[in-house]
């Protein structure tokens, strides 16, 4: 069987124009477990937890402190965003694990699509896992081009091995580390901490707009690296060490993004000892949550983004 890589998710039935993806399906069904364990945890909640509701607040709780020691004051704001990240993320990844994960085939719709327009003549059936649909279309010049489709496309796939999927987590958290910092200082104060010293303003925005690009990229590039491996090592007992592995990437990969997230949020807000936040947050335990950030709220630290 020939093993068909794709670096973008691939489409697996068509609403009008607005094709769905094996990512997006996973992404909803990683949702729906979600759903399910929270309303499980939560539905008759007790004093002294137990079971799921036990390792749910355990979770919380964990995500909450680490909020506390890096945001300082404005940690409840932060620790929705930080959790969600963290906890989808993580489930996100596990699922992608799942055994016979990408082994589910079903026809590829656009294959289909063409065959039911030209009556099945162009229609080539391969073997299930890839080899290749041609169809000739015309360009603009009138010359016959190849348009390359597998026959078979895999049902699910990991959500994170889509771009688009943790680049509009990156564009999430992007948007709330400098909505934050506007919040807490205003858009002047925020824009002069961002321009001092003048002469590096414009390699501080560079760094700054790389913010989600770097963020996206680490997580997808790790997940479908991983799901690739593990696509080649077929054999159950050669592929065990690398699942164990994945697991533990996994878990990396949900922490670091949160953490990063958490991170950049906590210097964008970061109030030096004797200022005044212009936000009107409560400064209250202030003083100790950050006393071991460093000075200048975005001036030195934006460089560690690179």
């Amino acid at each position: 069987m020939e093993i068909h890589a794709s670096l973008r998710a691939e489409d697996i039935f068509l609403i009008g124009p607005v094709a769905i993806t094996n990512s997006m399906a996973m992404a909803w069904a990683t949702m729906i477990v979600l759903v399910a364990f929270a309303y499980v945890a939560g539905r008759n909640p007790q004093i002294v937890p137990r079971g799921a509701q036990n390792v749910f607040e355990a979770i919380l709780e964990a995500i909450a402190t680490l909020c506390e020691n890096t945001a300082g004051h404005y940690a409840r704001r932060v620790f929705p965003l930080i959790a969600t990240l963290f906890i989808y993320i993580l489930v996100a990844n596990y699922m992608g694990l799942l055994p016979g994960l990408g082994t589910i085939l079903i026809r590829n719709p656009h294959v289909a699509q063409e065959a039911a327009a030209t009556g099945g003549a162009t229609a080539h059936l391969g073997e299930p896992g890839g080899v290749p649909a041609s169809s000739p279309a015309a360009d603009g010049r009138g010359k016959a081009k190849e348009r390359h489709e597998p026959d078979f496309v895999p049902l699910l796939r990991a959500a994170n091995a889509d771009v688009n999927m943790t680049l509009g987590m990156g564009l999430v958290a992007f948007i709330f580390i400098h909505a934050s910092g506007v919040i807490v200082h205003r858009l002047s104060g925020y824009w002069k901490e961002l321009s001092t010293p003048l002469i590096l303003t414009p390699v501080k925005i560079i760094i700054e707009a790389f913010l989600p690009v770097s963020l996206s990229m680490r997580l997808f590039g790790n997940i479908f690296g991983g799901e690739m491996l593990l696509t080649v090592m077929a054999f159950p007992v050669v592929a065990l060490p690398f699942m164990v592995m994945e697991l533990l990437f996994g878990f990396i990969q949900a922490l670091i993004f949160s953490m990063l997230t958490l991170i950049f949020t906590g210097l964008a807000v970061y109030i030096p000892p004797g200022h005044k936040a212009h936000g009107g947050h409560h400064e209250e335990g202030h003083g100790e949550a950050h006393g071991a950030m460093p000075q200048g709220a975005h001036g030195q630290p934006s460089a560690s983004h690179a």
